[in-house]
């Protein structure tokens, strides 16, 4: 029996041997840079999302003493997630109390709620949703004391310092 048939079958295999595990390994590795990059894609969409929500502001058309009447009847049995801070200041809180710190201003048409800074867990805000029910939440009692309220001029944030190695505080864009 001539032996260039089993050479020409085996060389095949013995290459299948060797450039497997190689080939596995680059074809891995592809396949997890494009998750990375399609992963990064989607957390920067959701990022941008949720800094829009967070720059959303409230305009309601009271003096501020009214509007501090009209939030604290709005946080009213949610102590758990809204704190109203010692310096006038409302906090939202994910874990601590000042995650999310919202203030009163001033402006020609009455008084205007807006996030002025906020913290990241786990590299993202976590207190977005707290903010929309918050401001559904006093909206509502506005509306009750025949108060109108209207969408406010949205506000920018920027990432400040890291808190440590993955999260940071948001603050107000000058």
């Amino acid at each position: 029996m001539d032996a260039l048939p089993y050479l020409l079958l085996g060389l095949p295999i013995l290459a299948l041997i060797i450039g497997g595990p190689i080939l596995k390994s680059r074809l891995g590795r592809r396949a997890s840079e494009a998750g990375d990059r399609a992963g990064k894609r989607f957390a920067d969409k959701q990022l941008d999302a949720a800094l829009g929500e967070l720059g959303t502001t409230l305009v309601i058309h009271a003096a501020e003493s009214r509007v501090r009447e009209i939030v604290a009847s709005a946080i009213a049995g949610k102590q758990r997630e809204y704190v109203i801070r010692s310096d006038g200041a409302y906090g939202i809180r994910f874990v601590e109390p000042d995650d999310t710190v919202v203030r009163l201003h001033p402006v020609t048409e009455g008084t205007r709620m807006q996030v002025e800074t906020f913290r990241e867990y786990l590299g993202f805000p976590q207190t977005v949703q707290l903010w929309t029910d918050l401001r559904a939440r006093v909206s509502s009692a506005a509306e009750d004391r025949e108060v109108t309220v209207a969408d406010g001029k949205p506000v920018g944030h920027v990432r400040g310092e890291p808190i440590d190695d993955r999260n940071a505080r948001w603050v107000q864009d000058a």
